[in-house]
């Protein structure tokens, strides 16, 4: 394993300082600690490195409030000194997180930059993967695994995580700071900007035991809640035990009882898997029911709506969203849908030069009005070329009138596209 060395002077640079010390300002202005900081920021980063390289640099002692959520939930916060904590810790993150972040599986998603439930890359969109991953079942019955870890971050082995830093680093000033920080409480502080961070690297052995011993194909983990999905439902009950076996002896952690496994269901009358915000079933995906009462009670707030649009563009959601409207006659439905989000295609962009006179097969396409140039098209395809799967896009107008005329549901076929004076479909024109 590649281990990372001489970071020590890296992270006592007054520059990589400095922009530790905005990141961590970020939302934080309207505190007078915060506030203070930034009226000196390059002399508080000269203070930083100084207390860093002189070895003076010890973590407060937590503050602890009660926070409860929405749901009733009490949960306990802890909280640590804007300066010179938070600063530290983000330093520490400019410094270690690329090394981290790059050994997790592709399978996790929370917390992790270009990752996410709906970002723009499909390959890391969790929510396109589990569709995905759904309809590859269309004609077939799935078990669904669903569990998640009990009290997770509290429950994390300090000695383990000290380990798992050494994986990845032989700094030995690192090292220990990293120690000092690791062991000033028990388990991992929900709240330190750290534990998110620090729980992909605890949990990333999890996900190679599933991936690389279980042989798992479909597999999804999103913080502490894991998803397994299978049409073998035996072999999801072995991988259940084996799963919470390794949580045990490898991790100490311990699966939540709430623990289950349970047939994907086809429409809404059945059971559905309610996983990051959305329920997924075979023919939809809907939005989770405490999403719904909350966009109804907020919609007026101006803040959220664009939230909470965000969420529901990206599944089955027009009835909801005119449900909501229809509350309100004053309200606009243009101005809550916004900018339309498309669904991310999969494999790399090519030019359609390299696709001219050359078999193609068409999987799916979106055709909208071009922003750039006014009263144009523009039309992105999702193919499969040379037996990958590949998108072009670009203003190709020919190619979009041809295209605006075929139902979808005729799709996928296989074509070839010629160039003549223009880009044109084989067979759609006249070609002596």
């Amino acid at each position: 394993m590649n281990r990372i060395n001489n970071v020590w002077e890296k992270l006592c640079d007054e520059n990589l300082l400095l922009t530790a010390i905005f990141n961590a300002a970020k939302g934080k202005k309207k505190y007078r600690n915060v506030r203070r900081v930034l009226a000196e920021p390059e002399k508080y980063a000269r203070m930083l490195s100084d207390m860093l390289s002189e070895g003076h640099f010890k973590p407060s002692p937590y503050r602890v409030d009660i926070m409860k959520t929405e749901y009733g939930k009490e949960r306990e916060i802890f909280k640590l000194p804007f300066y010179p904590d938070r600063c530290v810790q983000h330093a520490i993150s400019l410094v270690m997180r690329k090394r981290w972040d790059s050994s997790l599986t592709a399978d996790t998603y929370a917390c992790l930059k270009d990752r996410g439930i709906n970002c723009g890359i499909a390959r890391y969109n969790m929510n396109h993967k589990v569709k995905r991953a759904i309809q590859s079942y269309r004609h077939r019955s799935v078990f669904v695994l669903k569990m998640d870890i009990s009290k997770c971050y509290p429950s994390v082995d300090n000695e383990i995580l000290a380990k798992r830093n050494r994986h990845f680093c032989k700094d030995e000033k690192m090292l220990a700071l990293l120690d000092l920080i690791n062991f000033n409480g028990k388990g991992l502080p929900i709240g330190n900007f750290l534990s998110q961070l620090w729980i992909n690297l605890y949990l990333g052995s999890l996900d190679r035991f599933i991936k690389e011993t279980l042989k798992a194909k479909h597999y999804f983990r999103y913080m502490d809640d894991i998803v397994i999905m299978s049409e073998d439902k035996s072999q999801l009950h072995q991988w259940q035990w084996r799963i919470m076996n390794f949580l045990w002896y490898e991790l100490r952690l311990e699966s939540n009882r709430k623990r289950q496994i349970f047939p994907l269901g086809r429409n809404r009358s059945e059971r559905g898997l309610d996983f990051g915000g959305y329920v997924y079933r075979h023919d939809s995906t809907l939005v989770r029911k405490r999403i719904k009462q909350a966009f109804a009670r907020r919609r007026h707030v101006s803040k959220s709506v664009p939230s909470y649009m965000g969420i529901v563009q990206h599944c089955d959601a027009k009835n909801l969203i005119e449900k909501i409207v229809n509350r309100d006659n004053d309200m606009d439905l243009s101005q809550l849908i916004g900018k339309k989000i498309e669904r991310p295609f999969e494999g790399d962009n090519i030019k359609i030069e390299a696709i001219v006179d050359r078999p193609i097969e068409i999987l799916d396409f979106t055709v909208r009005p071009s922003e750039k140039k006014p009263d144009t098209l523009y039309l992105k395809m999702q193919i499969r070329f040379e037996g990958k799967k590949r998108f072009v896009g670009g203003g190709y107008q020919f190619l979009c009138e041809v295209l605006q005329q075929i139902d979808k549901s005729n799709l996928p076929f296989n074509t070839i596209i010629r160039n003549k004076r223009g880009y044109y479909f084989e067979g759609t024109i006249d070609e002596e």
